[in-house]
Parts: structure tokens; sequence; C-alpha cells
């Protein structure tokens, strides 16, 4: 079936895809054409609705049509964009089987379409990492839309963790998030989707779409209305895998952790020649020459020692290098410079050595992970480059992972009350807090070496040195 609806596209000029509205209403299922500009008519004001002009999407058509012995006369039709065709088929009557395969189909393409219109490779020609981290995106982004819809339909901040679950369970015959964590062997804290690829993601993308959809749709103001329209749907979407390729999502691969990987295919780049066009990582750009700016060299140097390695060709640097380049960034006065009466070199560039012999200490920047030593030098660290973009303002992550791990890193920060500067001076892990298969929140879990100056700034800070929060707004299982 799925090879039918695209087999009856044709190519727009433009690069993509449209679809005759005759053509795909017998695909649908409509035996009479006199039922179906109806449905056409719903799509049209869904389109005008979410912003979009119809005339854009749907364009009136003649074609000819034969009517035997080689006449042909011409017929009214409708030349379908691929988000006509996707509201089309939100629109047509879901109690014809062919109608759920189309939604499947259209919904998963036109988010395709999308990343070549706003990214410009074809989504076909991404690795394999790349579509899980766009989908993984996309499945977040509309979390946030199912979140606030089911807010308003009266689904409350302790009430999302039964609400997200019965979603899953439709989806994956009857398991929670627990459940599904159990039957793949994941970690207890591991997060379902960062294991998906991108077949099984589309699928969850699907059923929160669809969700949404429904509970605006249909009006639905109750929670436990709400809960059981999202289980319903995630039903729908267990059948059409079922029917169309026999494969559960359960039952899909295991993924390894896809921002781990991310993470590794980042630093390998940073050792291959610089090539802007393709950085998976965000790169600062270097303050000007002239823009030099006086610091404390005993506690900041080192955080502009790593924003000199940031735009370094590699991301690494020698402790020679790092010397002659650290005067075009800060101010190194007079007495600073002066060389040093039982040594060869100057105290400024004696501190600048001090990054490299002091990295044992638990305040050195290579022990508290910004930073590796290597030969002669060093290199940054992923962690480093985090701390560069929110210390110096990146106000631009290249990636969809960036992205993400960026509003992160911010929302800790406010939980906290911190900047995300000094958040990044510290060592701290995010734990969820569960109970009996449902997600309340999540615990920052701070180290005890931490700087006492900026744990004594921290909002809520207890035993342990743990703050509770609630859940980031891009979480899957968050209410925000």
């Amino acid at each position: 079936m799925i090879d039918r609806f695209e087999a009856a596209g044709h190519d727009d000029g433009h690069g993509d895809k449209c679809w005759h509205a005759r053509d795909l209403a017998v695909l649908l299922g409509y035996k009479r054409w006199e039922t179906f500009p109806d449905v056409l008519a719903k799509a049209k004001a869904a389109a005008r609705v979410s912003g979009h002009d119809p005339q854009n999407h749907f364009r009136d058509v003649t074609k000819m049509v034969s009517v035997g012995s080689g006449a042909e006369r011409p017929i009214a039709d409708v030349a379908l964009s691929r988000y006509a065709a996707y509201l089309t088929a939100q629109n047509a009557d879901a109690r014809k089987h062919p109608v759920a395969i189309a939604q499947t189909y259209f919904a998963i393409q036109t988010r395709r379409q999308e990343l070549t219109d706003q990214n410009g490779p074809d989504f076909s020609t991404l690795s394999d990492v790349q579509q899980r981290l766009y989908l993984r995106n996309q499945v977040m982004q509309e979390n946030k839309r199912l979140a606030s819809t089911a807010k308003g339909a009266g689904v409350d901040g302790s009430g999302f963790g039964k609400f997200q679950n019965r979603g899953y369970q439709g989806l994956y015959g009857g398991r929670g998030a627990d459940d599904i964590r159990e039957y793949k062997a994941l970690p207890k804290q591991a997060k379902i989707l960062d294991h998906m690829g991108p077949t099984e993601l589309a699928a969850n993308l699907f059923r929160i779409t669809q969700t949404e959809e429904k509970l605006r749709s249909n009006g639905i103001k109750q929670a436990w209305a709400a809960c059981e329209a999202h289980f319903e749907v995630g039903k729908k979407v267990r059948q059409t895998m079922r029917e169309l390729s026999g494969i559960l999502p359960e039952d899909l691969p295991v993924e390894e952790d896809v921002k781990k990987i991310a993470s590794a295919e980042r630093r390998a780049q940073r050792r291959l020649p610089p090539a802007p066009a393709l950085a998976l990582v965000a790169q600062p750009e270097p303050v000007p020459e002239h823009t030099i700016v006086a610091i404390d060299l005993k506690a900041d140097l080192w955080k502009y020692a790593l924003l000199i390695m940031s735009v370094q060709p590699g991301q690494a640097i020698t402790t020679t290098d790092l010397i002659a380049e650290l005067p075009k960034y800060i101010r190194i006065d007079e007495q600073q410079a002066e060389p040093n009466s039982s040594r060869k070199d100057s105290r400024f560039s004696q501190l600048v050595r001090n990054l490299k012999s002091h990295k044992s200490s638990s305040t050195n920047f290579i022990s508290r992970g910004f930073a590796e030593d290597t030969p002669g030098g060093f290199e940054i660290t992923d962690r480093g480059l985090q701390f560069v973009q929110t210390y110096f303002g990146d106000p631009k992550p290249s990636s969809i992972e960036e992205r993400y791990e960026r509003d992160q890193y911010e929302w800790v920060a406010r939980s906290v009350g911190l900047t995300s500067g000094e958040l990044a001076e510290l060592e701290w892990d995010l734990e969820p807090i569960e109970g009996d298969g449902i997600r309340y929140g999540y615990m920052v879990v701070f180290a005890e070496n931490s700087d006492r100056r900026l744990l004594d700034k921290i909002r809520g800070l207890g035993q342990g040195y743990t703050v509770q929060v609630g859940f980031p707004p891009e979480d899957d299982e968050s209410p925000l």
C-alpha cells in the first residue's frame, strides 16, 4: 500500500511530489468522488487555521479522461501538495483501513520534506544517526505541543506521567515506560527515545501528533478521557505497524544511545582537518583582536584557554602557542609579563604552564573534564565546548543534539538559581525521581568538591548536595 501512495505522486517541478485528489480518493477507499470534496474542504480549513494559504497547497486543475472510442473529456481535479495530501488523509474517514496507512505515510514523508526544506540535505541522504537525531528532536518538540494541549484537556502535572504511560501502553501492547525499559534490557534511568531507531521514533512521533490532534478536534476536557484517547491512538499506530510490516515497536532493534554516538562523532571530527560547512559542533567566534579584556588570571585563565582551544584547527593547541595566543584575548600587565628572576619565563607564562603541571588538582580544568592533557599541550573536551558555548555565549548551536543539550543546560541553571556560565563550572548530574512506574520529576546532584562559592548561591540546595526540580520543557515525560 505504501508503494501505491508513493507511485501515485507526480513531480511538482520543485523537487517534491504532488497528488491528484481523484487518485488519492481511490487509494483512500472512496468509491464515489462526490463524497470526497467534503474531505478536501475540511483539509483546506485545517490549512487555513494553521496559518497556510490553501491556494498554495490545493490547486484546481483540469485533466482529460478517456470516454471510449479514443475520445476524451475534461474533468475537474485538485493538485495536492505533500502537506495538502497529509491534511486530506488526516480528515478522511478513519474507519477506512487505507486511511490509517495513508495518515502514517504522509505524516512521516511530510516531516522528511520539512527537513529538506529547512536544512538542505535530503532526509534519505542522512546517516542513521542524523535521522535519529532529527526525529528525536521532532518528538521533543511535538511532546511540548502535546503537553500543552493535554494540560488544556485537564491533565495536571501529577497526572502527566500516567497520561504518557497510557500512550506507551497503547503502542507497546500494554507496556508502560518501565516495562519497555525492562523488555528492551535498558538501564532503569535510560531515556527510551534515545535508544530508538528511525522507524520506532517515527511511530512515536505519529502517536504524539495524532493524540494532540484528537484532544483538540474532539474537545476533550477530562484527564481520564485524555488518557484513554492517548491509549487508543497508540493502539491504532500499533495495529498499522502490524499490518504494514508485521514488526511491533517493542521488537525493533535497541540502538546505542544516540547522544553518545553523536558525541563520539564530534570528537572524531575534531581530529580531522577543519571543514566548517560540515562541522557537527558549533564553534564560537573568537574574540576580535582589539577586544582585550581584563581578568583575574588565577581564577579565569583556564576559561580563556578553553575559548582559544575551541577555535583552533582540531580544537587542540600546544602550551607554547597558547601562551602566544592568550594576550590577544586578555590583558597582561607589565608586572605579569616581567621575566621571573628564578625562571626563564614570566609570571604569566608560568600560570599558563601551571594549567598543565597542576592537572591532578581537583580544581584544575583537566581534572574537572574540560580539557585533555596531550603531548606538549591541551585538547578541549565535549564538556569544555559546552562550557565555552554557555559561558561566552554561542546563541546558535549547529546540531540538533547541541540544541537539545543547550536547552536542558539552561533549564537546570534557571531551576537552581545560577547562570549557565556558573553551572558550567560545577560537576553535576540529573537523576529522575520515579515510583510505581511514573516519573515525578528530577533531582540535580552536585559533586561534594564543587566550588563552595557557587554552591552557596544554589536555590534550595539540600542534604547530599541535591536540588529537586520539575521537568525540563523538552523531556518526553514532562508535563510542561
